[in-house]
């Protein structure tokens, strides 16, 4: 018959044997020699290694920083020079329309220089103009006259030009000079202006 001992007696706790090592064959002096071994020699050769080690990752890190800085000063510049670009299209589209509105004026506008110098070159010598008004395909010319001939023959010289159109005489009044007593024949032209330049 077996007997089986089921008693909880607490075993005396073995600390000869931890782990599988024997500390009762252990040397304290050399196992205090590892220890001193372990926590300073690391110091004074791991440690300058690795000092060497990080100050060369440091500098990398610092022209890596030194890069980062110029590319982003590149970008911000990049970034100017867009917004440049773009308000320059801006002024260049408002010119192009400024320049459409411009040629459009100009095709519109009538600008009478040729007409009126051509007029001034063909008055006679006997007539002279004292008003002048142009209502836009229209001109009013009002004189005076010595005699009636300078004013047909100004009329005449206004219908044989390439800027006149049916060039007629609107009315015309006799009256004396009252400075030099002289009779002088005051009139009025109206016409189409057929074009105003050449």
């Amino acid at each position: 018959m077996i007997k089986i001992n089921l008693s909880n007696n607490a075993k005396a706790l073995d600390l000869s044997n931890i782990g599988g090592f024997d500390l009762t064959k252990l040397k304290f002096k050399p196992f205090l020699a590892a220890l001193l071994f372990l926590f300073f020699v690391p110091d004074m050769v791991l440690l300058p290694m690795w000092e060497e080690e990080r100050q060369t990752i440091d500098q990398g890190l610092a022209a890596k920083r030194t890069q980062l800085a110029q590319l982003k000063s590149k970008v911000n510049q990049s970034k100017l020079l867009e917004k440049q670009i773009t308000e320059l299209k801006l002024q260049e589209e408002n010119l192009g329309k400024k320049l459409i509105a411009v040629k459009q004026a100009i095709i519109v506008k009538k600008n009478p220089a040729t007409l009126l110098l051509y007029i001034a070159k063909n008055i006679p010598p006997e007539l002279w103009i004292k008003e002048l008004n142009i209502d836009r395909d229209t001109m009013n010319i009002k004189g005076e006259a010595l005699d009636y001939t300078s004013i047909g023959n100004f009329v005449n010289s206004l219908r044989s030009s390439v800027f006149i159109k049916d060039a007629n005489i609107a009315s015309t009044s006799s009256a004396v000079r009252a400075s030099d007593k002289k009779r002088i024949e005051s009139f009025e032209v109206k016409f189409t202006i057929a074009r105003f330049e050449q």
